[in-house]
């Protein structure tokens, strides 16, 4: 049987008409089924579609029907369940991809088992929040910016308590009052390795250097420093000004984590 259009239906069943077994059977094939077809919608869920057989494609968009390859299609990938979007030259153009958190972590709603959503762009299965297999462009980038502490010449902790190995970029900005003069920029990499500590051990800060790239407008006064303090393996990074830049004045400052494996456990197999 096949499927055939409405014209042709109605041609069947005209007035004078005798359909034949073949034309029940091109109507019934010609109509959705629920179960055959894959889809069915409710007041809860919407419409809901399922993939039929193995290649788990849910939806194909074709610029005409009579095509034999969609432009794109959207599928289930069988082996992984991530939601896969693509067309015939690349299958893996977007992904979504949900991974379970340890059972110590939970979400905000009802203390339930919290998940991580991936996306991936030409990857099948994305490892990181935003996984791209390509070049990425973009006007700029940016860490954690909704930071600032005072201008005012004293010691201000940038991070949370820290311990294992640790590796950030900042960049920091401040400026004085108007007309003062006083404007300073910072960029740096900050790395530590479970905070080595002694004049002797880490002699001249030599194991857990700070490079720092400056400008400044008027004075070396006017500069932002960076350094790691802590006792131990807990330890922190610090921000400042060299001098204070007067009341209400805030450096502000973005953060960027570049390392995630604090206890190196990735180097043992």
């Amino acid at each position: 049987m096949a499927k055939k259009n409405r014209e042709t239906l109605k041609n069947y069943f005209k007035n004078g008409s005798l359909p034949s077994e073949d034309s029940f059977g091109d109507l019934i094939d010609s109509n959705l089924n629920v179960i055959d077809e894959g889809f069915d919608k409710s007041v809860e869920e919407g419409l809901k579609v399922s993939a039929l057989g193995d290649s788990g494609k849910l939806i194909s968009f074709f610029k005409n029907i009579p095509l034999r390859n969609p432009l794109w299609f959207v599928k289930v990938d069988p082996k992984t369940d991530n939601l896969l979007i693509g067309n015939p030259k690349n299958e893996n153009a977007f992904s979504l991809a949900q991974d379970a958190l340890a059972d110590t972590e939970v979400s905000t709603e009802a203390n339930c088992p919290a998940e991580k959503a991936k996306v991936g762009i030409n990857k099948k299965t994305p490892e990181w929040e935003l996984d791209v297999g390509g070049v990425v462009r973009a006007e700029g980038r940016i860490g954690i910016s909704d930071k600032e502490v005072a201008a005012d010449g004293k010691w201000h902790r940038i991070t949370d308590a820290l311990t294992g190995c640790h590796a950030f970029e900042v960049m920091a900005g401040v400026g004085g009052p108007k007309k003062a003069g006083k404007y300073a920029l910072l960029h740096a990499y900050a790395l530590n390795t479970y905070n080595p500590k002694g004049w002797f051990f880490n002699l001249f800060n030599l194991k857990k250097r700070i490079k720092p790239h400056h400008a400044y407008y008027r004075s070396m006064s006017d500069k932002l420093k960076l350094r790691w303090v802590g006792e131990n393996r807990r330890y922190f990074l610090e921000l400042r000004t060299n001098s204070d830049y007067g009341d209400d004045i805030w450096i502000k400052y973005s953060l960027t984590k570049l390392w995630f494996d604090e206890e190196m456990k990735e180097s043992r197999s």
